[in-house]
């Protein structure tokens, strides 16, 4: 019994080295950076109810190799996950937050 414990262990660990991990589907959406935008306003923007936005503020960060909102500036141009199949919906927030600007 300990012997197939021990394989199943390990071949769980081995799939999770070479990348079998399990990866939501994920879209981006990329963005101009207006003047006074934050990354954080951005999340929100691209956010659903189901998802914390602090897990999208620091998807963000990481895919744009940022540090803080110190990196970002106007006319940067970011890219922002969004949930699969939400690409276009992000896109006509995004759009309408320009427009209130």
């Amino acid at each position: 019994m300990l012997k197939y414990f021990a394989m199943a262990v390990l071949a769980i660990f081995m799939c999770t080295q070479i990348g079998w991990t399990y990866q939501p589907s994920q879209e981006y959406v990329s963005v101009s950076v207006m003047p006074g935008q934050t990354v954080w306003q951005l999340a929100r923007a691209v956010t659903d109810e189901k998802t914390d936005v602090r897990e999208v503020v620091r998807a963000i960060m990481e895919e744009n190799h940022l540090s803080g909102n110190s990196d970002i500036r106007p006319g940067q141009i970011l890219r922002l996950p969004v949930a699969a199949g939400q690409a276009e919906h992000a896109r006509t927030v995004l759009a309408k937050q320009l427009v209130r600007q």
